[in-house]
């Protein structure tokens, strides 16, 4: 085969499988350069327990002990260490998922491999799902082994029957962030040094998420903002199926509400990301640093 009739079958791969077939190389791609590196391997494995100890440290110097009456009392539950080691393993898959695909285009630039990887024959968007994907898998791996490790060392107890619909939850969790995350990206189009607003949204939208904390320990306006992020109602839902399981309290409400946040945020985010790609690659500034 010629390298004309090559270029040109090339050109014919085209549609869905074709695009998930290049995420999915992008996704191995970002794992290798990862796994190459062994300290990098090592803090991924610690990382999630880095920030899960203080929190059980400094809720057992408050409590007393591994039970709060003040927590039953505003969610239903007195186990606070689940609560806990649950709300918190979803931390890691969002800082992946916000960090990680955000910079997707900028990590390319620095790795002189953007323009290479424009010229190919997917979309442009590819090369975002497929840092997507390499996150999910990322931060998929920190959620198990949070939750895994929170059990053989702290006696943590899954509901069995909440698996599933958890997982579900993830899904839409996923889908809601990305819309937030293709809005980031766009940021990193045009400013480059995109860093400071994806702290700063990162950091707001895990504070607001009641990870460690219920919702109510905020005040009213506080409370009524959080509810617009897809992430405060993933981490009650997800934790409340694993603690509760399919009777966790007001399940359908999160659901719907995921539901009509997923779609809002993604549609707007990849509207947003159409119009700065073309608008960047017009100004030739695609490449730049």
């Amino acid at each position: 085969m010629t390298q004309s009739s090559f270029n040109q079958e090339l050109q014919k791969r085209e549609g869905f499988r074709s695009e998930l077939c290049a995420a999915q190389a992008i996704a191995v791609r970002i794992w290798r350069v990862e796994l190459s590196y062994p300290l990098s391997v090592l803090w991924f494995i610690a990382m999630p327990f880095v920030w899960l100890i203080p929190m059980l440290l400094t809720g057992n110097a408050v409590s007393g002990g591994p039970e709060s009456v003040n927590l039953e009392t505003l969610t239903g539950t007195s186990d606070w260490v689940s609560y806990v080691a649950i709300g918190t393993a979803v931390l890691g898959l969002t800082m992946s998922l916000m960090w990680g695909t955000a910079n997707a285009f900028r990590r390319e630039q620095n790795a002189g491999t953007l323009e290479t990887l424009m010229t190919t024959p997917i979309k442009k968007g590819t090369l975002i799902w497929g840092a997507l994907l390499h996150n999910i898998q990322h931060g998929g791996l920190g959620v198990v082994l949070q939750l895994v490790g929170s059990m053989l060392l702290f006696g943590v107890s899954l509901n069995i029957w909440g698996i599933l619909p958890a997982l579900a939850i993830i899904a839409l969790m996923v889908i809601g962030m990305q819309g937030i995350v293709l809005t980031l990206v766009c940021v990193v189009l045009l400013a480059k040094q995109g860093w400071m607003v994806i702290e700063f949204l990162a950091s707001g939208l895990t504070l607001l998420a009641p990870m460690a904390y219920p919702l109510a320990v905020f005040p009213p306006i506080i409370q009524y903002i959080a509810t617009a992020s897809p992430l405060t109602w993933s981490v009650d839902a997800f934790r409340n199926f694993l603690i509760f399981g399919l009777a966790g309290p007001a399940a359908n409400q999160a659901v719907a509400a995921l539901l009509i946040l997923d779609t809002i945020y993604l549609l707007i985010g990849m509207v947003l990301f159409k119009r700065t790609e073309k608008y960047v690659r017009s100004k030739g500034a695609l490449t730049q640093f």
